[in-house]
């Protein structure tokens, strides 16, 4: 199924549920004025580039700026995942810290759609957005506190085991964010019934620099070790796969290379109707009998261009051939890990490989300056969660998922498939 309506049809008609543990965060976001002449008007840091060198520049002394409120959201892998995926029609049960005594009322959307079960009040995070990207400084507070014991006090053992007989896949995240990322692991493996039904599990890391190089290798290998037992899906960008990549030696893409290749190639696309209608023109001229001087010059510009087309379409034909190359070692990396599936998303292309099914390669529409960039990796990933439940092959599952990030980056909102229609 290669038609985008007809994804979405098969996304209707899923009947998948996920749970997901276990973290809850308000995300303050923020813009930061980069120069201001009177209330009225004033300039950003659009690029993260700009705000870079501005801190550069101020050697060690101080820095004053100025922040613009921007909005507050609900944010983290549970709250962000789980609604994304609910919003596309899965059924989703979430653990993790929503407020204490009652849910914040940011979470109270997510609720509507989702079952949500509190631990403790969210944590903090700052976002500063630009054009081009975010940053993002968090308060882990009672995130970082969280532990297996505090999940089975607040839920009791029967709901737990109840939560995930139910489920298909089951998220445990951020391991970056959540000191008891193994220990929460290990636990609900021992925890899900052997009644025959094939669960998956699906994890984003978030940062892979946040901890040690033992530790990540810690919980890679005790991910491999139950990947046989419960197949085991990781979703990382293009940052977090760059740092992955480097410990087996491989190396995802030349990043300024592929943006500008992927305009080019936008660009070629769209001078595809008027190669088209310069073509029917020589063709009309050349049966004409009577060409005159002026047509004979066009004719003759046109025959020049050929050059330059057969130059274009080489050009496609090496940026295929990357494409071809960025699966390979994505496969390579995916074996090396011992992970069932290894997905990479990133503002210009999102790639997939699986060890049931071929590598897979999807481009992707580039936002060049997005309405929201906080939640942009986590709608990807719960629109790849509602792709895998409506059982789609792995370029479809990449395609819903680039649709379903594309929507949010132009609009701001998580979509509903009508939305993607």
């Amino acid at each position: 199924m290669e038609n985008l309506k007809e994804l979405l049809v098969a996304l209707d008609n899923s009947q998948g549920k996920i749970t997901m543990f276990a973290d809850g965060f308000v995300d303050e976001v923020w813009e930061i004025v980069a120069s201001r002449t009177d209330l009225s008007n004033y300039t950003l840091y659009s690029k993260m580039n700009q705000f870079a060198q501005r801190i550069s520049r101020s050697g060690s002394g101080g820095v004053g700026l100025e922040l613009l409120a921007k909005r507050r959201a609900f944010g983290g892998f549970t709250p962000n995942i789980g609604y994304a995926a609910a919003r596309l029609g899965v059924k989703a049960s979430l653990i993790g810290a929503y407020g204490k005594d009652c849910f914040d009322p940011l979470f109270e959307e997510v609720n509507e759609l989702c079952d949500m079960y509190s631990l403790d009040d969210p944590a903090v995070t700052h976002v500063f957005e630009f054009d081009d990207g975010k940053l993002l400084m968090s308060h882990l507070g009672n995130v970082q506190n969280i532990t297996w014991q505090q999940i089975v006090d607040t839920l009791g053992i029967d709901k737990i085991k109840s939560l995930l007989a139910e489920s298909d896949i089951i998220g445990v995240g951020y391991w970056s964010l959540v000191p008891a990322f193994d220990e929460i692991l290990v636990q609900v493996c021992s925890l899900i019934p052997q009644d025959g039904k094939k669960r998956r599990f699906f994890f984003d890391f978030a940062d892979f620099q946040k901890k040690d190089v033992s530790s990540l290798n810690q919980s890679l290998a005790l991910l491999k070790k139950y990947n046989p037992l419960f197949p085991m899906t990781l979703s990382v960008n293009e940052h977090e796969a760059a740092a992955l990549f480097a410990q087996y030696d491989k190396t995802l893409d030349e990043t300024d290379s592929i943006k500008e290749n992927t305009e080019f190639v936008r660009q070629q696309i769209g001078k595809a109707d008027l190669i088209k209608e310069n073509t029917e023109f020589v063709r009309q001229q050349i049966g004409k009998a009577d060409l005159i001087k002026e047509d004979t010059e066009f004719v003759r510009q046109q025959i020049g261009k050929a050059d330059l087309i057969k130059e274009n379409t080489e050009f496609v034909r090496q940026q295929i051939g990357k494409a071809d190359l960025i699966k390979e070692n994505t496969e390579f990396v995916r074996q090396h890990i011992g992970f069932d599936e290894l997905i990479i998303h990133t503002p210009y292309y999102a790639v997939g490989t699986a060890s049931t099914e071929a590598p897979s390669f999807a481009a992707s529409v580039f936002v060049e300056k997005p309405l929201r960039s906080a939640g942009a990796g986590d709608t990807f990933n719960g629109g790849y969660l509602a792709a895998s439940l409506a059982g789609l092959k792995m370029k479809d599952r990449l395609q819903i998922a680039n649709a379903a990030v594309g929507y949010f980056l132009r609009t701001a909102t998580f979509p509903t498939t009508d939305h993607l229609r």
